[in-house]
């Protein structure tokens, strides 16, 4: 009989742990906070009511994870140079592609938590305007307004310290 714990980890368990990656920038606490994310969910799976879907409501859990994780360390987020993610790399010029990682991953930590949540989320997840609405506890509106403005301030910071796209 299939265990559906089991499932909704394997399922969910690389998106989660690469939203968690591209937020923290390294990939030890990424794989903490996914950790204690799917804890959470997995004690507090009899409260989930399906006003939202699983995949949403497991992004919400990782994000107040997440934002529970910065709070408590006051540090700079630290930039992990072995970050290379098959979305958003040339596999055909390695040595460049390592250097856009790396420059993607820098400009990323500049952003404040809710632009790059906004960018990872719909660029790299995939998800739609509900969803990350969702996640957010913003509205749609402000959610479409809000991805518009972090991809603007995105570029004019990846042109500023980089010199263009």
């Amino acid at each position: 009989m299939p265990d559906p714990f089991s499932d909704l980890y394997e399922t969910y368990k690389k998106p989660i742990y690469s939203y968690l990656l591209r937020n923290t920038g390294n990939p030890y606490i990424a794989e903490e906070l996914t950790h204690d994310t799917f804890v959470k969910a997995f004690k507090s799976l009899k409260r989930f009511r399906g006003e939202s879907s699983l995949k949403t409501w497991l992004f919400t859990i990782a994000r107040n994870t997440y934002i529970s994780y910065q709070k408590k360390k006051s540090t700079q987020l630290e930039i992990s140079n072995d970050l290379i993610d098959e979305q958003w790399v040339d596999k055909n010029d390695r040595l460049g592609a390592v250097e856009r990682q790396e420059s993607i991953s820098s400009i990323l930590s500049l952003l404040s938590e809710r632009e790059r949540s906004y960018l990872l989320l719909r660029d790299q997840q995939g998800m739609t305007y509900r969803e990350i609405a969702q996640i957010t506890g913003d509205t749609e509106g402000a959610v479409k307004v809000g991805i518009y403005r972090a991809r603007k301030r995105f570029r004019e910071k990846y042109e500023r310290e980089f010199g263009g796209v």
